[in-house]
């Protein structure tokens, strides 16, 4: 029986989806007009800019929610963001993100 247990104990841990990895301040330029994805597998917005930091690094990401009548983007800090097959993912449900604050962003 403990050979049985061992295979079904392999086989859910090849099933499950591969762990979300940190982002990398150098992966988020690539992710710009791609979906972030929120809880529950649901599209959020699409990375519209990124911001950089005082250190030239990239500090938060402008996100323009899905929708026709969603407003402006919304920042996200890339700190809270997870790269996950190759799309981004934030900690958020839709509602949680749709009632953050829309920002005016300026061009540098």
């Amino acid at each position: 029986m403990s050979k049985f247990k061992s295979l079904i104990a392999a086989l859910l841990l090849l099933s499950l989806p591969q762990a979300a990895q940190a982002l990398a301040p150098g992966d988020v330029a690539a992710f710009e007009g791609k979906p972030v994805i929120g809880q529950g597998g649901v599209v959020l917005g699409y990375v519209e800019r990124v911001i950089l930091g005082a250190n030239g690094a990239p500090a938060q990401v402008l996100v323009r929610p899905k929708g026709l009548r969603a407003g402006g983007p919304r920042s996200l800090s890339v700190k809270a963001l997870k790269v996950e097959g190759g799309r981004l993912s934030a900690p958020l449900t839709k509602a949680e993100f749709d009632a953050m604050p829309a920002i005016e962003p300026t061009r540098e």
